[in-house]
């Protein structure tokens, strides 16, 4: 958890439509009359809030922008979903203000990191705040991956993909390819298979110390490894991901209301 009681330097990154800006400068000019010096992207390492105007994506680019400095991030949900940026517009200035007098917690969420190894290179890390998904892309046929945690053989499948998501990407990309839901405040690693070939395949909720490899045994051009849904890098037969906990976290400003967000967003227990 993060406590700040002195915001002076906060930065805004807003999701690029006329609307949002428009909002994202009423917002920096408000803040300004505040006495508070307003950034925006590219950012100092230096800030002491960064507030995003827009969905979950949004909130993901901008944790990528940051991190691994520990600089809470406060979501105002201008898009969808909005299950991260689970603050509305209409609470926005409510919100702020408790926030600028240092009414508010930051609360810790897990990130994991991937390192992509081949015969001639290794790439990484990259971060994931949600998760790091295997896909088969443009590949038209099923793949086949096999899996080690802690260098111990967890299972080979043949599927349209994989998932290693975190206990705050357990509702996104993980919940749909049939994951459990597992509450933020806990740090475990989730791995859901993507259409697998045979139904036995189950969700797998490991420890958080565990390192998860993944190999591509079979698969051709178009299968990639993708990080929070916008970083791709393609992979090869025989190309491995490693995955495992960072020891950097990110730090998100909710409003502390968990389940009423899973029954309002999700319909999740009506």
């Amino acid at each position: 958890m993060i406590e700040k009681t002195d915001i002076q330097k906060i930065g805004i990154y807003y999701r690029q439509d006329p609307t949002t800006r428009k909002e994202a400068e009423q917002i920096a000019t408000w803040l300004e009359q505040k006495g508070v010096t307003v950034f925006w992207p590219p950012f100092p390492y230096s800030l002491d809030l960064i507030i995003v105007l827009g969905g979950d994506g949004s909130l993901l680019k901008a944790a990528r922008m940051v991190w691994p400095v520990a600089v809470p991030i406060l979501g105002i949900n201008f898009g969808e979903l909005g299950f991260l940026s689970a603050v509305s517009k209409e609470e926005a200035k409510k919100i702020l203000v408790a926030v600028l007098e240092g009414k508010f917690r930051a609360e810790k969420r897990m990130v994991i990191e991937g390192i992509i190894y081949n015969q001639n290179e290794k790439k990484g890390p990259f971060m994931a705040l949600n998760e790091i998904a295997i896909e088969r892309g443009a590949w038209t046929h099923l793949i086949t991956l096999s899996v080690k945690a802690d260098g111990q053989k967890v299972t080979s499948l043949r599927a349209d993909g994989i998932i290693v998501a975190t206990p705050t990407g357990s509702t996104a990309y993980s919940l749909s390819a049939g994951g459990p839901i597992v509450h933020p405040a806990l740090d475990a690693l989730i791995i859901t298979s993507i259409c697998p070939f045979h139904l036995v395949h189950r969700s797998l909720v490991l420890f958080p110390e565990a390192t998860v490899e993944i190999t591509l045994e079979r698969g051709g051009e178009g299968v990639r490894v993708i990080f929070d849904g916008q970083v791709f890098i393609p992979l090869a037969g025989g190309d491995r991901v490693e995955i495992k906990r960072s020891q950097r976290p990110i730090y998100l400003i909710n409003h502390g209301l968990y389940f009423h967000t899973l029954r309002q967003k999700l319909n999740w227990g009506c």
